[in-house]
C-alpha cells in the first residue's frame, strides 16, 4: 500500500514540472479591430457637382471592420488635397447614423457647402486623398492605400432628362435613303439649367451598338440652334452621315444606339438612358420605259421586288413589247432633277448587260416582245432581261414533272401554250394555273429548267412556304404540302404587293352561286350548287344549266367567298359585281380565267 501512494505522488510530480505554465497579464483590457476596405467610389472617380441636381445622392462605401469581443466600430471619412497629408485633412466626417453605418451618403448641395466652407470656388474641380477610419476607442484602423477622387464644386449644371422618341428597339426602322421630304423626328424631355443665365442646349449623338458616344459617329444639333428639345432629320440626311461614317452598304442594316447630350455652359450631362435604333436603308427600285407597262412616265413606274437574299438586288416578272424605246431603272417615281433627289439607270454604252448611272443609253435589243423577269444588281452595276426565267411552274413529287425542272417548261413558253404544270401569266409579279397534284406529297414554284446552285442573281429562283400558309419564300423556305384528296388544283403566286409575296392553292372547280340560280345564294359546302363547271384546260370552263331572273357569280370553293369572280360587259374581275340574268330560260356559260372573260349565251 504505501509503494503504491509513492508511485501516485511521483508521477503528479512529473506532470506538475512537465507542463508549461500559462502567464495572464490582469493590466491589458484593449481590444482588437479588423481591417476593412473601400467599395465605393473607385479609385481616380471624378464627379463634377451638379447645380440643376441639388438633391441627388452621392454615396461613399465601404465594408464593416470585424469588432474585437464587445466593442463596435464607428468610421469616419478624412479627406486631404493631394498635395497635402491625411494628418492634416481638409474634410473629417462622420458616417451614417452618428458614425455606425458603413456609408457616408451626401447631397450634391451638402458636399459642395463642405468643399465651399474650405474655400473652394465655385466650378472648380478639387483633387482629394481620402480613406475611412474605424474606431472602438482602443484601436483605430483606416482603409489602405487612400484613394484618389477628383471633384468639381457646383457651377453650371442640367437636370436629368429622358429620351421619348424614337423609342428604343431592335426592329427595324426602314427609311427611303434618297427622300428629302421623309424625317425622322427625334425628342426628348426639356432640361432645365442649374444656371438660368446659362439655357441649355441640345446635341443629339449616334454611335454603333456598343460604341463610346465620347466618339460618335456622327452628331445633330436640334432645331432653334440647340435650344429646343425636338430635331426633325432627313432620310437622306442620315444616309448621307451613315455613308460617310464607313456604312456604304444601303442593303444592310445598321444597329446603332444614341442619345442627347445637354449643355449649360461649361456643363455637360447625357439623357439618363440610351436607346437602339436599327435602320434599313430600303433602296426602292423601279422599272420605266417604253418597252414596259409604265411606258415612259416615272409616275407609273413598276417597283420591282427586293431580292431578299440578295441586298441590293431587284427583280420584277414583266410583260414587254419590245421596240418602243426600251427601259431603264429608276429610284424614285420621278425623273432626276425632282424634289425626290431621283436617279436612274440605263446600259454603259457598248457593255450589254452593264448598267451605269451617267451617260447611259435605254436598255434594248434583250429579245422578241413576251414576259421577262427583269433584274438589276444595283451593287455590282448589273441587269439581266431573261425570257428563259420570265415564267413560273410547279415542281416536285406531287406534280407531273416531280422534282425535275427541266421537265416543267416544254415547248412553247407563251401563255396559254404552258404544260400542265406551267402557270399562265396574269400580269406583271403574278401567276395562275391549274396543276394536278397528289395527295400527301409536297412541292414548289420554279421559275426556270434547272435547280438554284447559290450562283448569280441570275439563275433559277425557287419559291416555298414562308413563315405561314400563303406567305411564299425564297430563302428558308419549306415545300408547300398537298392536303385533301389527289385531284387538280389551282395554284398562284402572287408578288403584286412586292413586299408580302404570296401564294394560293384551291380546288380545281368553278360554281355558280346566287338567286338566278337553283342553289341560290348559299354556297355552303353542303349545297350541291349544281351543275359545277366543266374543265376544258387553258383556263376554261363551260356549264349548260337553267338559269331564272336574278343574279349570279362565280365561286371556286364551297363555303368561302375569298375567291369570288363577278364583272360586267364580258370582262371578271376578283370580287367583281354581281352577273344578271333578265330572262328566265336555258344557258351556256363560259368563263376563261386566263383570259379574264365570260358569255353568257341563252339557248
Amino acid at each position: 500500500m504505501k509503494n503504491k501512494i509513492l508511485y501516485t505522488l511521483l508521477a503528479i510530480v512529473a506532470i506538475a514540472f512537465g507542463c508549461k505554465k500559462t502567464e495572464f497579464d490582469e493590466m491589458s483590457k484593449g481590444e482588437a479591430l479588423g481591417t476593412f476596405t473601400v467599395a465605393a467610389p473607385v479609385n481616380n472617380t471624378m464627379w463634377v457637382l451638379n447645380s440643376a441636381t441639388p438633391n441627388a445622392k452621392v454615396v461613399f462605401s465601404w465594408s464593416a471592420a470585424k469588432p474585437g469581443v464587445n466593442t463596435m466600430p464607428t468610421y469616419k471619412f478624412v479627406a486631404a488635397l493631394k498635395t497635402g497629408s491625411l494628418t492634416s485633412p481638409l474634410l473629417e466626417i462622420p458616417s451614417d447614423n452618428n458614425g455606425t453605418s458603413t456609408t457616408l451618403t451626401f447631397t450634391q448641395k451638402q458636399l459642395d457647402d463642405a468643399l465651399k466652407a474650405k474655400s473652394i470656388g465655385d466650378g472648380i474641380k478639387v483633387d482629394l486623398i481620402w480613406v475611412v477610419k474605424a474606431t472602438n476607442g482602443d484601436m483605430t484602423v483606416s482603409t489602405s492605400p487612400a484613394l484618389n477622387i477628383a471633384i468639381t464644386r457646383m457651377g453650371d449644371g442640367v437636370s436629368n432628362f429622358l429620351l421619348y422618341g424614337p423609342v428604343s428597339s431592335n426592329t427595324p426602322v426602314v427609311i427611303n435613303p434618297n427622300s428629302t421630304t421623309d424625317f425622322m423626328n427625334f425628342k426628348w424631355q426639356k432640361s432645365f439649367p442649374g444656371v438660368t443665365t446659362n439655357p441649355t442646349k441640345y446635341q443629339i449623338k449616334f454611335v454603333a451598338k456598343g460604341g463610346n458616344f465620347a466618339t460618335p459617329l456622327f452628331t445633330y444639333t436640334s432645331n432653334n440652334s440647340g435650344l429646343d428639345s425636338a430635331l426633325a432629320v432627313g432620310y437622306k440626311d442620315i444616309s448621307d452621315k451613315l455613308t460617310a461614317a464607313g456604312y456604304a452598304d444601303q442593303a444592310t442594316p445598321v444597329a446603332l444606339q444614341w442619345t442627347v447630350e445637354a449643355t449649360s455652359g461649361t456643363f455637360k450631362k447625357t439623357a439618363d438612358y440610351v436607346n437602339d435604333l436599327v435602320i434599313t436603308r430600303e433602296v426602292k427600285m423601279f422599272l420605266v420605259g417604253g418597252d414596259t407597262p409604265a411606258s415612259w412616265t416615272a409616275e407609273n413606274a413598276l417597283q420591282m421586288i427586293p431580292d431578299a437574299s440578295n441586298p441590293g438586288t431587284f427583280y420584277i416578272y414583266v410583260k414587254l413589247n419590245a421596240g418602243n424605246g426600251g427601259l431603264k431603272f429608276l429610284n424614285q417615281q420621278q425623273w432626276p432633277g425632282g424634289s425626290l433627289n431621283s436617279s436612274d439607270w440605263g446600259m454603259k454604252p457598248g457593255s450589254p448587260g452593264d448598267a451605269v448611272v451617267d451617260n447611259e443609253v435605254n436598255i434594248e435589243n434583250y429579245g422578241a416582245s413576251g414576259v421577262y423577269r427583269v433584274t438589276f444588281d444595283q451593287k455590282n452595276l448589273k441587269y439581266y432581261v431573261q425570257a428563259d426565267h420570265g415564267m413560273m411552274g410547279a415542281v416536285g413529287g406531287a406534280t407531273p414533272a416531280g422534282w425535275n425542272p427541266p421537265t416543267v417548261f416544254t415547248g412553247s413558253t407563251t401563255a396559254p401554250a404552258y404544260p400542265s404544270q406551267g402557270l399562265n401569266f396574269m400580269g406583271t409579279n403574278k401567276f395562275l394555273g391549274f396543276v394536278t397534284l397528289a395527295s400527301g406529297q409536297e412541292w414548289k414554284f420554279i421559275d426556270g429548267d434547272a435547280w438554284p446552285s447559290g450562283g448569280p442573281v441570275s439563275q433559277t429562283r425557287d419559291y416555298g412556304k414562308g413563315s405561314a400558309e400563303g406567305v411564299l419564300a425564297e430563302s428558308n423556305e419549306a415545300n408547300i404540302a398537298t392536303t385533301g384528296a389527289t385531284g387538280l388544283r389551282r395554284i398562284i403566286w402572287d408578288g403584286t404587293d412586292i413586299k408580302n409575296l404570296k401564294y394560293s392553292v384551291t380546288d380545281g372547280t368553278v360554281f355558280l352561286v346566287g338567286n338566278a340560280t337553283a342553289g341560290g345564294w348559299d354556297n355552303s359546302a353542303g349545297n350541291a350548287l349544281l351543275p359545277a363547271m366543266t374543265y376544258s384546260g387553258n383556263g376554261k370552263w363551260t356549264v349548260t344549266t337553267n338559269l331564272t331572273v336574278g343574279e349570279f357569280k362565280f365561286i371556286v370553293t364551297k363555303g368561302s367567298w375569298e375567291y369570288n369572280y363577278g364583272g360586267s360587259a364580258g370582262v371578271i374581275s376578283e370580287g367583281g359585281a354581281n352577273l344578271a340574268i333578265t330572262v328566265n330560260g336555258n344557258y351556256t356559260i363560259k368563263l376563261d380565267e386566263y383570259n379574264r372573260t365570260y358569255t353568257v349565251t341563252k339557248n
